[in-house]
C-alpha cells in the first residue's frame, strides 16, 4: 500500500500533517505515525539523498541548507526544500511511502505559486495555460519548464557526443573483424567484410532519449510546447539539429529502457546532459502512470530549494527594471569587503552613477521564509550590511498571504535606525524597511490563467510601494 505524506515548507510543530494511504483514507492529523518516522529520518538530508544519484535538485549544486525535513523530539519540522521524494523503503507493513512538500502559498493540490516562479525565473511564457486538477498534472509541466531549461543549457556546452560500437559490412575495412558475422554474410567472399568499431558520434541513444521527450511533449503538451517556442527561439534550433544528428531515432524504441540511458552521465562537460536525461526519464515515466509512483527506483523525486527560487525571482521580476546588482557567491559577480580579503555577499545592492556619489547605498535581502521583527539574526546582518557600505537605507523582500498579514497590521512597516553620530553627518536617518510581496491564495474554483493576473496585480502595487520607498 502507497502512503502519502503531505507537509509544507516551514512547517513548525502542532502543524496538520496528513498521511493519506491507497484509499484515500486520513491516518493521522497531528501526530507522526510511529512506522513514518524511520523513513523520514532516512530521506532527511539532501546529501544523502545526493550520493545516491538518484534525485534531481533544483538548482543543481543544492540549496544553502542540507536539511530538507527533520524531527526533533518526535516534532515534526521542513525548511526551504519543496518537491516529491518517492521511495522505495517498504516495510514490514508492505507500505511505500512518498513524501510531499508543497509551498505554503499553495493550497490543495494546485502548485500556481511554484508554476509562477518557475516561469518569471526561467524566462518562459507559459502563463495562459489550463492546468486541470488531476494529481501530477501541475508536477508534469513543472518537469517540462525544468527539462526544456536544462537542455537549453545542456545545448550550450556542445552537442552531446559518446563512443559507440558500430558494425559494418563494406569494402572499406577498419576496426576488428567480426568472424562470425563475416562468415555468415560474406561466403563466397566476394570483397566485403564484417567488421566493428568504435565510433565518436552525435547519433546515440542518449540525444535519441532528449528527442523522444520533445517528441512527447509536442504531442501530449502541445500548448505548452508551443508557448515555449515562442519564448525561446533557440528550441527551434536545438530541434533541428537534434533531429540531424540521430538519424537511427525510431519512434516504437522506448529509449527510457536503454541501458545506456540508465547510466550515469559522468564526463565533467555534459553534467548538463545527466540533468537533462533525469528529467527526460521523469517526464517518460509519466506517460499513462503516476510521474513518481515507480517504486523500484528512488531517481524519481524532485527537490526545489525555494529559497533560492524566491532570490532569483525578486532578481528577476521586481527588481529587474531598477539599478541593483544581484551578488552572487564570487567575486567576478560582486561583494561587500568588511575587511581585508574577507567578502559579505548581501542579495542586493544598489548601482551608484556619479550623480549618486553623496547618496547612500540601498541593501536589501530576499528571504522567502515567514518573516517578522522577531529575526533579530536577519536584522543584525543588514544592519551590518548598511554601516559596512555607508547605505542609508536596507529592508528585506519577502512572500507574505493574506493570513500572515492580518497579524502584521500592527507591525510597523519600516523603522529608523540609530548609528553614531559620525556615521551619518549630512544624510538622513538611516531606515530599515519591510517588503513584503502579497501573494493571491489559490482558489479551487480559479485557474491557473486568472492566478497569474492577480500575481501581476500584487507585483505592480509592490513597484509603486518600492519606487516611493528608495
Amino acid at each position: 500500500m502507497k502512503v502519502t505524506i503531505t507537509l509544507s515548507d516551514n512547517q513548525q510543530p502542532n502543524s496538520k500533517y496528513c498521511f493519506v494511504d491507497d484509499n484515500e483514507k486520513d491516518i493521522s492529523n497531528y501526530k507522526i505515525p510511529y512506522k513514518a518516522k524511520a523513513l523520514i529520518e532516512a530521506v532527511s538530508s539532501v546529501k544523502k539523498l545526493k550520493e545516491e544519484h538518484k534525485i534531481i535538485t533544483i538548482p543543481a549544486e543544492g540549496g544553502k541548507s542540507d536539511t530538507v525535513i527533520e524531527i526533533r523530539n518526535s516534532e515534526l519540522y521542513t525548511f526551504n526544500c519543496i518537491g516529491v521524494i518517492s521511495t522505495p523503503i517498504v516495510n514490514q507493513t508492505n507500505n511505500i511511502y512518498r513524501i510531499e512538500i508543497r509551498s505554503r502559498f499553495d493550497k490543495g493540490d494546485k502548485q500556481y505559486f511554484l508554476l509562477y516562479l518557475l516561469n518569471c525565473v526561467y524566462g518562459f511564457n507559459i502563463f495562459n495555460i489550463d492546468v486541470n486538477s488531476k494529481e501530477e498534472s501541475n508536477y508534469i509541466i513543472i518537469l517540462i519548464i525544468l527539462y526544456l531549461n536544462k537542455l537549453i543549457e545542456a545545448y550550450s556546452d556542445g552537442l552531446y557526443k559518446e563512443y559507440i560500437r558500430q558494425e559494418y559490412n563494406d569494402y572499406n575495412f577498419k576496426g576488428a573483424i567480426d568472424i562470425n558475422r563475416h562468415l555468415k554474410l560474406n561466403t563466397p567472399f566476394m570483397g566485403k567484410t564484417a567488421y566493428t568499431i568504435r565510433e565518436y558520434t552525435y547519433d546515440n541513444e542518449i540525444l535519441c532519449l532528449m528527442r523522444q521527450v520533445i517528441d512527447y511533449i509536442a504531442e501530449n503538451h502541445s500548448k505548452i510546447w508551443n508557448e515555449s517556442l515562442n519564448s525561446k527561439s533557440i528550441l527551434s534550433e536545438i530541434v533541428e539539429v537534434i533531429e540531424n544528428a540521430t538519424p537511427s531515432y525510431r519512434m516504437n524504441i522506448n529509449y527510457v529502457e536503454a541501458l545506456k540511458c540508465r547510466r550515469e552521465i559522468t564526463h565533467p562537460m555534459y553534467q548538463n546532459y545527466e540533468e537533462a536525461r533525469k528529467l527526460a526519464i521523469m517526464i517518460l515515466n509519466e506517460a499513462g502512470q503516476n510521474v513518481f509512483d515507480d517504486a523500484e527506483d528512488l531517481s524519481l523525486s524532485l527537490l526545489i530549494d525555494i529559497d533560492w527560487l524566491w532570490e532569483e525571482f525578486v532578481a528577476e521580476k521586481l527588481l529587474k527594471e531598477y539599478k541593483y546588482k544581484h551578488l552572487l557567491f564570487s567575486r567576478k559577480e560582486g561583494s561587500l569587503e568588511w575587511a581585508a580579503g574577507e567578502y559579505w555577499y548581501p542579495d542586493f545592492i544598489e548601482e551608484k552613477g556619479k550623480k549618486d556619489e553623496n547618496k547612500g547605498l540601498s541593501i536589501f535581502d530576499a528571504k522567502y521564509k515567514p518573516w517578522n521583527w522577531e529575526k533579530t539574526e536577519d536584522i543584525h546582518q543588514l544592519i551590518s550590511y548598511l554601516f559596512i557600505s555607508g547605505g542609508d537605507k536596507c529592508g528585506v523582500i519577502y512572500p507574505s498571504d493574506e493570513d500572515e498579514d492580518k497579524n502584521k497590521d500592527k507591525e510597523p512597516k519600516q523603522k529608523t535606525l540609530c548609528p553614531f553620530d559620525s556615521f551619518y553627518k549630512e544624510r538622513k536617518e538611516p531606515k530599515f524597511y519591510t517588503l513584503p510581496l502579497h501573494i493571491p491564495i489559490s482558489k479551487e474554483d480559479a485557474d491557473y490563467s486568472e492566478y497569474c493576473k492577480d500575481m501581476d496585480e500584487k507585483i505592480c502595487k509592490w513597484k509603486q510601494h518600492f519606487s516611493e520607498v528608495i
